[in-house]
């Protein structure tokens, strides 16, 4: 019993805690000065897998950046099956800025989207490096906003990315959801030790990319270009991470529009989730307190049936854990200027309870997805 209790108070001081130093850290930043009397020269790689669809919607957004620097768009086809490499190799003839690349150039140490990358980056020409996806929306001053932090000395910039909310439930809950990741790795992250990015909006500079030695230390992992890449980089050369608040820096991602295809996308973000002991285990902790938490959740509801004990352990830990998550989205709400309705929060908030035990379990079989017609074949 003693053991059972300590179990319980490690999972809850560690996860709240975790909530307390998110929320500290929400508003410990400083935006960067504009200076681009020497702009840097940036390379935006896309790594693109049947894009058809939506290659024209980015292609315009990229045509009309506004940073006075010298600036390539290098598009890298992996693989596709459809007419995605004729439509980069047309946009290409059309506007020099744009250039052309297969994943098949690639380190073949790597696989599937961290080759396509590699490939992108080693015919690249810049000194700053950012990426976005082909399904992202990024707005003229995109380049501009990102790059301010880099003028600014920082080494590697995570971008804010978003969804919209349509009438559907799947798109509530996936935009507040998305707000909530991004928010802890702003904390995180102005805390002095960042956790998480996204390759949807995200960027670093040559130089540190050269001196980690690239991907290939995670060429085993089922994704790694993002956050596990962030924890590779900052284990080897502690680069200056900075997180941009920069309006124009913000990104619109795809709305999943039905919940399969969501869990599915999740499902292979959570893959990775499970090697990050080896990176950060103070982040890895936190991973593993927070699917033990909201386990708790659901056994204590379970146990109160007989027990009615067990409903006030469980009313304390539900009410601790809406009040500081609550915190969390209000104040994130007001520095990503989104609409806070509490009625969002809290479908967000019972839904995400089964959620994430549902992903930690279904993490373990996340390889056995497909993605884009492609099966995974990950160790």
């Amino acid at each position: 019993m003693i053991f059972v209790k300590i179990i319980l108070w490690g999972v809850s001081l560690y996860y709240l805690g975790t909530l307390i130093w998110f929320i500290t850290g929400l508003k410990k930043y400083k935006l960067p000065v504009f200076d681009f009397k020497n702009p840097l020269s940036v390379s935006v790689i896309v790594a693109v897998r049947n894009g058809e669809i939506s290659l024209q919607n980015l292609f315009s957004d990229l045509e009309y950046q506004d940073y006075p620097g010298q600036v390539e768009f290098i598009f890298v086809d992996d693989e596709s099956t459809d007419d995605t490499a004729l439509l980069i190799q047309n946009q290409s003839k059309k506007d020099s800025r744009f250039r052309f690349s297969s994943s098949k150039v690639g380190s073949s140490l790597l696989s599937h989207k961290k080759k396509a990358l590699d490939a992108g980056i080693s015919t690249s020409t810049g000194e700053v490096i950012l990426f976005t996806d082909v399904d992202c929306k990024v707005k003229s001053g995109w380049v501009s906003a990102m790059v301010s932090y880099f003028q600014n000395g920082a080494d590697y910039v995570i971008g804010y990315s978003e969804t919209l909310t349509d009438s559907s439930m799947v798109s509530s809950f996936q935009s507040t959801d998305f707000l909530m990741l991004m928010l802890a790795s702003l904390g995180s992250t102005n805390n002095g030790n960042a956790w998480a990015s996204t390759g949807q909006n995200q960027g670093f500079t040559r130089k540190l990319f050269d001196e980690v030695g690239g991907y290939d230390s995670i060429c085993e992992c089922l994704q790694g270009d993002d956050s596990l890449f962030l924890q590779v980089c900052r284990n080897i050369k502690k680069p200056r991470v900075a997180f941009s608040l920069l309006s124009d820096s913000f990104v619109v991602g795809r709305t999943e529009n039905c919940w399969n295809s969501f869990i599915k996308q999740r499902m292979r973000w959570a893959g990775d989730a499970r090697l990050m002991w080896k990176y950060n285990p103070v982040f890895f902790l936190s991973i593993l307190s927070t699917f033990s938490y909201n386990l708790l959740l659901i056994l204590f509801l379970l146990l109160s049936v007989k027990a009615p004990y067990f409903f006030g352990v469980f009313f304390i830990l539900f009410s601790l854990k809406f009040v500081l998550e609550y915190i969390l989205f209000r104040n994130g709400s007001t520095i990503f200027i989104q609409r806070a309705g509490i009625h969002k929060f809290v479908l967000w908030f019972l839904i995400q309870i089964p959620y994430i035990i549902y992903m930690g379990i279904g993490s373990f079989w996340s390889s056995q997805l497909s993605w884009r017609g492609r099966k995974r074949s990950f160790k």
